[in-house]
């Protein structure tokens, strides 16, 4: 599988597979030329400073890119070295073009329509699924790192988010027991997804949850 991986695309020089670009499926010339937008941006997300009019891309950019490179292998006929050089041809024209942030911001809607079109939208997760979603989180950093700052952050995050789902819940009139039930659940269910085969917790908008825990007006944690 192909994946979304900017910094090699753009290292890659064209070999004589990009002769072969005009040949494609006009559909799938266009979705390569997406792929081509989304690793450009999905890189400058990942040092927080995307450009506006893009969603997140690190998850469905990645399988945008990932299915639109397999199309072009089996409906026209390419290679995966092939169907890379194209992808990466693109990256090239679109960062030399006579305004780079124009052109890609011209692809922003029609790209983002396709994206919409193929790959489900990312699930907004509540405050109990990011509290167990950054405990998982958490103990994934912590078991390969130990007590790190990362996983320091995330085990405060986490902490915070329990504590104002349980806080909440308790307004309701659950009890303390009933409160700390469905926080329990809500770690379960989060961990049979993570090993699931659906997307896991990659079909969760994660950004959501460091907004979740943002400190709250007037008060300290």
């Amino acid at each position: 599988m192909l994946h979304l991986a900017a910094p090699l695309l753009l290292l890659m020089q064209p070999g004589p597979a990009f002769a072969q670009a005009a040949t494609l499926p006009a559909q799938t010339s266009e979705d390569l030329r997406c792929a081509a937008a989304f690793a450009i941006v999905a890189l400058e997300q990942s040092d927080g400073q995307g450009p506006s009019g893009w969603p997140p891309l690190a998850q469905r950019g990645k399988r945008f890119f990932a299915d639109a490179g397999e199309r072009a292998m089996k409906e026209g006929g390419r290679s995966r070295e092939q169907v890379r050089d194209i992808i990466a041809t693109e990256v090239r024209a679109l960062q030399a073009a006579p305004d780079p942030d124009g052109a890609l911001a011209a692809l922003a809607k029609p790209c983002t329509a396709r994206l919409d079109a193929t790959v489900s939208p990312l699930v907004t997760p509540d405050l109990k699924q990011c509290a167990a979603i950054l405990e998982l989180a958490y103990e994934e950093v912590h078991a390969r790192e130990g007590m790190s700052g990362p996983a320091r952050d995330l085990k405060t995050l986490a902490s915070v988010l329990a504590s104002r789902e349980r806080e909440a819940l308790i307004a309701m009139g659950k009890s303390g027991d009933e409160a700390d039930r469905v926080l329990s659940d809500a770690r379960e269910a989060i961990r049979a997804e993570a090993a699931d085969e659906q997307g896991g917790v990659d079909k969760y908008e994660i950004a959501h949850c460091y907004e979740l825990a943002k400190p709250q007006e007037k008060s300290h944690y």
